[in-house]
């Protein structure tokens, strides 16, 4: 099918936790209906920036904490789409613990020597809000102390875990079960108050043909063929009323 001024082109900032689900997605998309989806992935801080400059893209799927008054100001009417739990993932040398209570998880960190945590200053502050939940639960200092930053997303700390460089991951669930290599232990305990929600919406201001567009993929993203992709790589997945 021929294109037209970018008509039959979608472009979509999405968030890196929701990354594995998208590659999945998007293809599907494109066979479904006859189109290309350019696909811009970032950090919290990345996603936020681009949604302010708001130009550049058709639609989002971003972390709800990316979307500051001035990022929701530049989309049209967005809806929650899926959430990731925080989990642990173990190197295969050090092998998975039980962490379902938090006496378990504390127990966990304390056997362990190195953990991996996304550096805040990779534009993410999940790391930061991982100590931050585990000070009020009076162990902050025992991840801290086994803490190896990492500039980047969940999914390359993850990487280092796969390859043995750390004993264990915690970030986003959705960034460990679809790294290979990495065992993955389970969510944190519900008392840690973790996880991260992601946000669909539209530009707020397209070309009639990418709004259209915009918006048949949004549908998309309600169908329990993109429900069955996001559950497929540990996303909780919010029906939609």
């Amino acid at each position: 099918m021929a294109v037209a001024d970018g008509a039959n082109e979608l472009r979509v900032i999405c968030a890196g936790g929701f990354r594995a689900a998208m590659e999945k997605i998007a293809p599907r998309f494109e066979a479904a209906r006859e189109c290309k989806v350019i696909l811009t992935f970032g950090t919290p801080a990345a996603t936020r920036e681009a949604c302010v400059k708001g130009t550049g893209f058709d639609a989002v799927v971003v972390t709800s904490t990316s979307l500051n008054d001035d990022a929701r100001g530049r989309l049209g009417a967005t809806f929650v789409v899926a959430k990731s739990p925080v989990g642990i993932g173990f190197s295969p040398q050090a092998g998975a613990r039980p962490v379902g209570t938090l006496e378990e998880f504390r127990a966990a960190i304390r056997s362990l020597e190195r953990i991996g945590l996304s550096d805040p200053r990779a534009g993410t502050n999940l790391g930061a809000d991982i100590i931050a939940a585990a000070d009020k639960l009076g162990f902050g200092a025992d991840i801290r102390a086994r803490a190896q930053f990492v500039m980047g997303p969940g999914s390359v700390v993850s990487g280092h875990v796969a390859r043995g460089e750390y004993e264990a991951v915690i970030t986003l669930v959705s960034e460990i079960m679809t790294v290979p290599g990495v065992v993955y232990g389970g969510p944190l305990p519900d008392a840690m108050g973790l996880g991260t929600p992601f946000e669909a919406g539209p530009a707020g201001q397209s070309k009639a043909q990418t709004e259209a567009l915009a918006k048949e993929f949004l549908a998309f993203l309600r169908t329990e063929e993109s429900q069955a992709a996001m559950r497929g790589t540990g996303l909780i997945v919010f029906e939609q009323g």
